[in-house]
């Protein structure tokens, strides 16, 4: 059976801590495929400054290219209205009959999972992989997997890359340097296409 993970997020814009967590988690549960699915409209946050689907899509294909598991899927950028994830996780179910997902979500996303909609039901469709940054989060995390579903949500141990798209816009609007914190060619493409100015 096909083991698809799953990470989606504004990637607004994909940067290295996003990519970072994505070789750290590959590196442990080698998937057969990785999906990257950048969101239309998050639920959970409000998004300002944002880049067009197109440009979020393009950044993100240019920053995956040397991660040979990786591609990027545009199935939430058709639709109008926010993205929600068991809305996503079902057409990607009929996409994908007989693929077992792994859903990857950050710290705060699983300590208020049970505040998603339809949250029951996204385990039946998925696992989650939640990675802890420390020791205490970490152990956080384990505690709030055991109560909603130890079954179905694992727990890994990572060591982030710190990095915010927010404080890169801000950086970015500033004409300060991020070649540290981003891929050069998504660099190169912010650069070109004039975003975030």
């Amino acid at each position: 059976m096909k083991r698809i993970g799953l990470f989606g997020g504004t990637f607004n814009p994909v940067h290295n801590g996003h990519l970072n967590l994505l070789r750290q988690v590959q590196a442990q549960m080698q998937f057969d495929e990785l999906l990257l699915i950048p969101s239309h409209l998050p639920p959970h946050k409000e998004a300002s400054n944002l880049a067009s689907g197109k440009d979020r899509l393009e950044m993100l294909t240019l920053a995956v290219e040397d991660i040979p598991e990786a591609g990027v899927c545009d199935i939430e950028l058709h639709k109008s209205g926010k993205s929600y994830t068991i809305e996503t996780l079902k057409k990607l179910r009929r996409l994908f009959p007989t693929a077992e997902f792994y859903f990857i979500v950050g710290t705060d996303m699983l300590l208020t999972f049970d505040q998603w909609k339809q949250w029951r039901d996204i385990l039946k469709l998925t696992y989650l992989v939640a990675s802890g940054r420390d020791e205490g989060e970490y152990e956080r995390l384990c505690e709030k997997a055991q109560k909603l579903d130890r079954e179905r949500i694992i727990v890994l141990k990572t060591r982030p890359l710190p990095l915010s798209s927010t404080e890169i816009r801000k950086k970015l609007k500033a004409g300060e340097d991020v070649s540290g914190l981003l891929p050069p060619k998504v660099l190169h493409y912010i650069r070109q296409k004039g975003l975030y100015r």
